[in-house]
């Protein structure tokens, strides 16, 4: 097993300049690695001290967990190796629940338990969300408003039915963003604000900051000040916390437009 301690006993040896060994410079193992390493030990309390620091990276690390037993799976669909498969999902669904318990967030184990329930059909509309998500992206940057929106009601309509939050979220944001850019503002305001709110339960701040920040200016846009000042009460809380000068000055000049 490999437990905390042996991550960082495996920190490489650094030499100088003369090439004689110098210190040994100990790297911190990443939050992924210490999930793993927790797993492997049956540390729950561990892991949910983890989660507690963390919560950025829950839905990272458990993911990270779920995908590779989809790869799995598309390696030999007809003969999967069941035994990874179930390991993985396993692994997964423990930090899943661990994350939900202690951050009373019932999002990561509905999330987990929803991926690892697909069957061989689902597996496939799994991945052909993620296409039109990709698909929606491009639209955006072309500039081709109208196949943006299809692309993005696509992904949503393969995620939502899914239980893949994540995606029915990257969907939303997409919808929006397109829907705002072509014009449709009052289109844009609930897929935007819809994709915030599960972004914040999955502890994605980065994510969610930037649904409410489009969100916020569709809002001062269409008049709605009340909502306008709520929403960037809470954009400028989150774009101070990751040091986004640049949009935080920008939010302050749209609030003081209102």
């Amino acid at each position: 097993m490999l437990i905390l301690s042996a991550l960082l006993a495996l920190a490489p040896t650094t030499t100088s300049a003369s090439g004689h060994p110098s210190a040994i410079v100990q790297q911190a193992p990443s939050v992924r690695e210490r999930f793993v390493a927790l797993h492997a030990e049956a540390d729950a309390e561990g892991c949910k001290t983890l989660w507690k620091k963390n919560p950025q990276e829950i839905l990272y690390a458990i993911d990270e967990d779920l995908e590779a037993a989809l790869a799995t799976w598309e390696k030999s669909p007809q003969k999967p190796d069941g035994a990874t498969i179930a390991s993985l999902h396993a692994r997964a669904l423990w930090g899943a629940r661990l994350a939900s318990e202690e951050l009373a967030a019932p999002i990561f184990l509905d999330y987990a338990s929803a991926f690892a329930s697909q069957d061989d059909d689902q597996k496939k509309q799994f991945r052909a969300g993620q296409k039109a998500h990709g698909e929606a992206r491009a639209a955006i940057k072309a500039g081709d408003w109208e196949k943006a929106i299809a692309k993005a009601r696509e992904c949503i309509g393969h995620a939502a039915p899914l239980g893949d939050w994540w995606g029915h979220a990257m969907g939303l944001s997409a919808l929006g963003t397109a829907c705002s850019g072509g014009g449709k503002l009052a289109d844009a305001i609930a897929p935007l604000g819809e994709a915030a709110l599960i972004y914040r339960n999955l502890r994605l701040p980065g994510d969610e900051y930037v649904a409410l920040r489009r969100l916020a200016t569709v809002l001062v846009e269409t008049g709605a000040k009340p909502r306008a000042k709520s929403v960037l009460e809470r954009a400028l809380e989150l774009g101070s916390m990751l040091g986004d000068d640049k949009g935080v000055a920008e939010l302050q000049a749209l609030a003081k437009s209102l």
